[in-house]
């Protein structure tokens, strides 16, 4: 951490003040979301919004469990791609022109029924048609691919969709965090309500209850616009001590769209648009 040498903070108070008031970001708190654009692929849709039974009778969206699954991800970086130019007699200067978005690796707890990977081996095979199928049930082998499909590959707009990364922050880690006040009147706030602490218990016989808990709150969000799986990695195997198996799927895309240059939250494109449309 750096020392302040001059400005307002001269003391120890000063300093917690701060602290209070702006707060540290956990990098454990996150989200992250699959969403369907309007134009995505009958097959896209399918896989995507597929559920299946679980034991006890009930059932699961795959997009749920993905979600819930996503053990490590990353909000990208970027860098601005630059020339050179001099004016005369002067040393070689930099202009930008362009900008290049880093790729984003997500890794995933990998589940017992295998679902997480089954779902990217299906992408994987719709993009690049390697393996055919008779049996083209989605509930069974997740491929649509016909013996004339094989050794081909799609167009773009058929096999991507956006990725959505929201940084949340917890209830009361800032003094915005806290309360919607006069200087951030579109802070997403909301107390965590005692139907929600005790399901199923009438909230008249517990109101002296108050958690003091909130809702987590979406601070920083980016919407990676077309995207589709580049790599997915291997699964080692062996016969040591017995760790949860990981799925790796390294992602590229043509564009991040940060919700703090949207204005607004970036999971909904109305009210913007970008150089790729």
């Amino acid at each position: 951490m750096s020392t302040i040498i001059s400005g307002d903070i001269q003391n120890f108070n000063q300093f917690k003040s701060y602290v209070s008031r702006y707060g540290f970001s956990l990098n454990n708190f996150y989200d992250v979301q699959f969403l369907l654009a309007n134009g995505s692929s009958a097959f896209l849709q399918s896989i995507f919004t597929r559920s299946y039974a679980t034991n006890t009778g009930s059932t699961t969206g795959i997009s749920n469990l993905m979600r819930l699954y996503a053990d490590e991800c990353s909000i990208p970086g970027y860098s601005i791609s630059t020339g050179d130019f001099r004016i005369t007699n002067t040393p070689n200067m930099k202009y930008g022109y362009g900008i290049v978005n880093n790729e984003i690796t997500i890794s995933f707890i990998s589940d017992a029924d295998s679902e997480i990977r089954r779902t990217f081996d299906s992408w994987g095979n719709y993009i690049y048609s390697s393996v055919s199928s008779l049996d083209q049930t989605l509930s069974r082998r997740l491929n649509i691919n016909s013996d004339a499909q094989l050794g081909r590959t799609r167009y773009k707009d058929e096999y991507v969709l956006d990725i959505v990364v929201i940084k949340l922050e917890r209830y009361g880690s800032s003094h915005r965090n806290f309360k919607k006040n006069s200087v951030d009147t579109k802070t997403p706030y909301s107390p965590v309500t005692n139907s929600e602490l005790f399901p199923g218990t009438n909230t008249e016989s517990i109101q002296m209850v108050r958690s003091g808990f909130g809702n987590a709150i979406q601070k920083y969000s980016v919407r990676l616009k077309n995207c589709f799986p580049t790599t997915v990695s291997a699964i080692p195997l062996n016969s040591g001590a017995s760790q949860l198996v990981k799925v790796q799927v390294t992602f590229e895309y043509d564009l991040a769209v940060p919700a703090s240059q949207t204005g607004d939250s970036v999971e909904a494109s109305g009210k913007w648009k970008t150089i790729i449309g």
